[in-house]
């Protein structure tokens, strides 16, 4: 009798933990999920904002923004920017990519002082570290990692003078024409 009594309860336990578990589920992918909502509305009051700036601003968990930023993904009721190391994050419009992305996307992004470094390098071939920290209000060691990214998207020529380097944008480069983010699918 007592092992038919275990039996029934461990039967009980594991369906009532299958039913937990089913319902955890239904829950997660309620559209009208508080969080999902929250996190929505954050994107669409802040345009460019990163997984970073959602968990610290809202106190969620990084596993938990991740999550929701996925599914809103997934549903198509936002688009993710790659920009170098860091992925923004826009409220979906029907031809936010396409058409307005100067206007609507790149005022946000965190890369847009690598634009700004390549943008005065055209604006001033030759122009040297130092000069660029000066103009922009920025470290030299900032300066150097934005150079770095230039060189790495192969449109910069460096030359040597003397201590100093001089940067110019290779022939048929221009600021506007440089991919400094992509869209993630």
């Amino acid at each position: 009798m007592n092992y038919q009594l275990i039996t029934i309860i461990a039967i009980i336990l594991a369906l009532g933990w299958k039913l937990v578990a089913l319902l955890t589920a239904w829950v997660k992918k309620d559209p009208k999920n508080e969080n999902r909502l929250n996190i929505l509305n954050f994107i669409e009051d802040n345009p460019g904002s990163t997984v970073n700036m959602i968990e610290k601003d809202l106190g969620l968990k990084r596993g938990t923004v991740r999550y929701h930023v996925n599914t809103l993904k997934e549903s198509g009721k936002i688009l993710l920017f790659k920009n170098g190391n860091y992925v923004s994050l826009f409220r979906n419009g029907t031809d936010l990519w396409d058409k307005d992305h100067k206007k609507t996307i790149e005022p946000h992004l965190q890369g847009m002082t690598c634009k700004k470094v390549c943008s005065l390098i055209y604006e001033n071939p030759g122009i040297t570290n130092t000069e660029i920290s000066d103009t922009l209000g920025i470290t030299r060691s900032a300066v150097a990692s934005h150079i770095r990214t230039l060189e790495d998207m192969g449109c910069l020529v460096i030359e040597s003078s003397g201590k100093f380097k001089n940067y110019y944008l290779d022939a048929g480069h221009h600021p506007d024409k440089l991919p400094f983010f992509e869209k993630v699918a």
